[in-house]
């Protein structure tokens, strides 16, 4: 595969030859939202941020997001299994424990196969250890080199979603179905504000993207990670490596910059792009100044602490200036 490096605040974008491009699917965390809206159970898509452009008020559409779920369970208790999958119908889900650092610190880590039906995922990860030293993962007189388990991701459908579920958190959401609605609100708006940050630093990045994330033992997010065809990003705990992932990504960011800017230019970023991302910025902005991303996330994300994400996050896309709205 001809693949090389887009990169901007961590996340990998490799070129396919004779890829066309698609139009941006609408932002994910609004299903729930636009199923009340609508009255109809269709999803709108993950990624695409570009119908964003006309709302502001985060808090007001979490809100109604919980509501249509708090009305789903009125009748019933629902699981978070079903609750996921009636937002994100493709979405797949799996009960192991995924809190190992090799996810974070080894780019021959089988990502890939969170994103595939049956046992396989908690076969081959819930146990998985490394052989040899960890695989070259970068660029090298520009051109892409990385192991083949990273190149295993071009076969994930762009968009794909998938979550790994602690065996003591799904015992507990089973007894406790308040305790699933948390831990659903949490992974659902982990998915958007991934895809929102993402969009908001580098337009046009979140139309492919697909994404992972794990709960672990304590029911915080303790691993996370997005990928285009073909490329990938991983998060790296400050806890477990001197780097955090975030700091790992902003590191990154100069390097690759360059990089990205010729892609654009030679791509010629569409317009659309541009709304898009002004509507990501938009929608992060009101994320972040809800105050209720500390609380959704906890104390910590991938090992570090939540207001550091959230600190870094605002500096990546708005620098050493305050929000803009």
């Amino acid at each position: 595969m001809d693949t090389i490096i887009s990169e901007l605040s961590g996340r990998h974008t490799p070129k396919q030859s004779g890829m066309q491009r698609k139009e941006a699917p609408a932002d994910s965390f609004l299903g729930a939202v636009a199923q009340e809206a609508a009255k109809s159970r269709t999803s709108i898509p993950a990624g695409g941020l570009t119908g964003l452009a006309g709302m502001t008020s985060w808090a007001a559409l979490q809100a109604a997001g919980v509501e249509a779920v708090n009305r789903t369970q009125a009748a019933e208790p629902v699981s978070l299994e079903t609750m996921l999958k009636e937002k994100y119908p493709n979405i797949r889900y799996h009960v192991f424990d995924a809190s190992s650092s090799y996810w974070r610190a080894r780019t021959d880590y089988p990502h890939y196969l969170l994103y595939q039906e049956g046992d396989e995922a908690k076969e081959t990860l819930e146990n998985w250890k490394p052989e040899g030293p960890n695989p070259f993962y970068g660029s090298i007189d520009g051109k892409f080199i990385a192991p083949k388990e990273i190149h295993a991701l071009g076969s994930v459908p762009p968009g794909s979603k998938a979550v790994v579920i602690h065996p003591k958190v799904q015992e507990r959401m089973e007894q406790d179905p308040a305790y699933a609605k948390e831990i659903y609100e949490r992974i659902d708006t982990w998915f958007t504000f991934d895809a929102a940050r993402n969009e908001a630093i580098m337009p046009g990045s979140t139309w492919d993207m697909a994404q992972a994330v794990a709960i672990g033992e304590d029911g915080n997010i303790c691993n996370a990670c997005a990928s285009s065809p073909g490329g990938f990003t991983y998060s790296k705990s400050g806890s477990d490596d001197e780097e955090s992932w975030w700091e790992l990504r902003m590191a990154r960011h100069t390097e690759l910059m360059e990089q990205v800017v010729k892609k654009q230019i030679k791509d010629k970023l569409l317009a659309s792009d541009l709304a898009a991302a002004a509507a990501a910025k938009s929608r992060l902005a009101a994320m972040l100044s809800s105050g209720n991303l500390q609380k959704i996330f906890g104390d910590e994300i991938a090992g570090v602490p939540t207001e550091t994400v959230l600190a870094i996050t605002q500096s990546q896309v708005w620098g050493d200036g305050s929000i803009l709205r």
